[in-house]
């Protein structure tokens, strides 16, 4: 944790560095999560956005110098089970999404041929706009790559509503699918990491809306470990889990994953998160995306923000102030500015001391 000042404002990089060596730094860092907005920073249609590498690699690095956060990353979410042969619609001004699964019957897994990623654009694409984003400013901040973890995977290439059945009435089948898709993000990751990008992991079916701890702990935390094991065997450094929901009940088993850092949704008090598994991990979150940060005026991104820092701000391994969730793409920008602009006003060290006002 954090007890000292800096004498000159550190780069994204260097407060990331410090924070996960336990490492005084300058102030507490900040990821709005912008994902598809930074298209809109540019002017663009989401569908350039996310089939173009030149593209999306100039949105985010417009994003970056425009709000100035610390982080900046792209996502491999469903380049994956683009390339795992499920039908991804890319509409031109709204959000991708998975318009059909695959496996609609446990022989379809055997015919489903492992991943390659340099045959599939969608995947491919990813990769090449992180390696511009890191060409161009990878000296000063961190770039992150993202993917599901192996459950979400799984439930996205079967449907959700039959893999959380599977899991029930066909738990063999469920682990060789499972089994599967750890065995085809696995060199995502390991070339994530060979890129020199940061390996970001969502997780959102395995959320206790869904599932319970016990379902969690034999399907989906023994391949989150394994894909973790992965990525720190590569070389990289333990990446961020992030599922959404109430994730209380299982806070502990997240942290056996050997995640280095729990994002956590908004409505989830902090100073829980903090007392069960701070001493353990970096904590994450939790603005609110919808009523904060789109639906809200800057004076309630800035309440949130202050909430959060008065909540973890002294979590032993460290606090990033995060979104709960990814951020609405049509946020508005003055929401975005008023979000870091609060975390450089409230969480420089020493702490402003109308943080506790």
């Amino acid at each position: 944790m954090n007890n000292g000042g800096h004498e000159d404002e550190m780069t994204p990089k260097e407060r990331f560095r410090a924070l996960r060596e336990g490492r005084a730094y300058d102030r507490v860092p900040c990821n709005p999560s912008l994902g598809d907005h930074a298209a809109r920073v540019v002017g663009i249609k989401l569908s350039e956005y996310h089939l173009s590498a030149g593209k999306m690699a100039e949105a985010q690095i417009a994003a970056y110098r425009t709000y100035g956060h610390d982080t900046v990353g792209v996502g491999a979410l469903l380049g994956i089970v683009h390339a795992l042969r499920c039908e991804v619609i890319y509409p031109e001004q709204n959000t991708p999404y998975i318009n059909d699964y695959y496996i609609k019957e446990s022989g379809d897994l055997d015919r489903l041929i492992p991943l390659e990623r340099q045959k599939n654009p969608h995947l491919s694409l990813c990769f090449q706009a992180a390696g511009i984003i890191l060409d161009e400013i990878g000296d000063e901040v961190p770039v992150s790559i993202g993917v599901r973890g192996p459950f979400s995977t799984a439930a996205n290439i079967r449907g959700v509503e039959n893999f959380l059945r599977d899991l029930y009435y066909h738990p063999e089948f469920a682990h060789r699918l499972l089994r599967f898709t750890l065995e085809n993000i696995i060199p995502v990751v390991r070339e994530t990491v060979a890129l020199g990008a940061v390996v970001n992991i969502s997780d959102p079916v395995a959320s206790g809306s869904l599932i319970g701890p016990k379902q969690y702990q034999e399907f989906a935390m023994p391949y989150t470990r394994e894909l973790i094991t992965a990525a720190v065997e590569a070389g990289g450094e333990p990446p961020t889990l992030h599922i959404c929901g109430n994730t209380k009940r299982i806070w502990p088993a997240m942290a056996d994953t050997g995640a280095g850092v729990l994002s956590i949704e908004d409505k989830i008090d902090l100073e829980q998160v903090k007392q069960a598994v701070g001493d353990r991990v970096i904590i994450a979150g939790n603005v609110r995306p919808t009523n904060a940060m789109y639906l809200g005026k800057p004076e309630d991104v800035e309440a949130d923000v202050r909430q959060g820092l008065r909540q973890a701000y002294d979590s032993p391994k460290g606090y990033i102030v995060q979104m709960g969730c990814a951020l609405p793409v049509d946020t508005p920008p003055e929401n975005v500015h008023a979000f870091v602009g609060a975390v450089r006003k409230y969480g420089q060290y020493p702490l402003n001391p109308e943080l506790f006002s």
